[in-house]
């Protein structure tokens, strides 16, 4: 009996143990020339980005919401909105990482240095897209889980989609160490508070204004840094049937853009 009991309490522990590790946080911290931005990690339904300019990408409960604050309160947007919009803009560049064989150490990471190429396999054109550094350390492998994640739930938003879809690295056996634009300054695995993967309380819910039909597919990709979600929402302002309506798309396009912004040198 003491043997049954004794064998019954270490399952109990391991039980413990096990769901312990499971529920393991991650917090790490990346310097980007527009101040700070912090990727909140706990599992594939809680993470939460806190971005540069003070907005927010939240993914609670296996939902996804972007997050601004105005006068009034916190608003927020579904990410099922904003992945129609980019689902209806198509599939972009493909991308595809080649190791280098080289090493750098950031913040205490060892990562391997990778070159970027986007284009497309079909025809076999690339163009080299500048040089990333990731790590497969377990500390910050949940950025990279984090990114891909926010890719499906919000689309494959520019510099996201290379999580979700990428050539030559297994991905989500790695995390984001450098980039042109984001460098790893800090990582923690301090439990979160559960308020962390919750709505603010008392948000108010937005709804994207509707473009008019055939207005997103056909609209021109631009050059330069800014993301196409940033580009589509600034067209689709022209449709807004409200003052409120435009703001509420400027500070989603804000915060879309700089929570991916870098990423891949993209």
């Amino acid at each position: 009996m003491r043997e049954l009991y004794a064998a019954a309490l270490w399952a109990a522990v391991s039980v413990l143990v096990i769901a312990g590790a499971a529920q393991a946080d991650s917090r790490m911290v990346y310097d980007t020339p527009h101040g700070e931005l912090v990727v909140e990690y706990r599992d594939q339904d809680h993470i939460r980005f806190r971005l540069p300019e003070g907005n927010f990408l939240l993914i609670t409960g296996g939902e996804g919401y972007a997050l601004n604050r105005d006068d009034g309160g916190w608003m927020a947007v579904s990410a099922r909105q904003i992945r129609a919009m980019v689902q209806a803009n198509g599939k972009g560049e493909q991308v595809r990482l080649t190791p280098l064989g080289e090493h750098e150490t950031v913040a205490g990471i060892r990562g391997e240095r990778f070159r970027v190429e986007v284009g497309d396999d079909w025809t076999n054109e690339w163009r080299d897209d500048g040089v990333v550094v990731l790590s497969d350390d377990a500390r910050v492998r949940a950025s990279g889980q984090a990114l891909k994640r926010m890719a499906e739930l919000f689309g494959n938003v520019d510099d996201a989609a290379a999580f979700s879809d990428v050539s030559g690295v297994e991905i989500s056996r790695y995390g984001l160490v450098v980039t042109d634009d984001m460098r790893l300054s800090s990582v923690s695995g301090e439990r979160l508070g559960d308020h962390t993967f919750q709505l603010p309380p008392n948000v108010r819910h937005q709804d994207l204004p509707t473009p008019a039909a055939g207005s997103v597919g056909g609209q021109q990709r631009e050059a330069g840094d800014r993301g196409w979600l940033a580009r589509q929402m600034e067209g689709a302002q022209s449709e807004a049937q409200s003052e409120v309506e435009r703001e509420t798309q400027r500070e989603i396009r804000r915060g879309v853009r700089d929570s991916v912004r870098g990423v891949f040198g993209r």
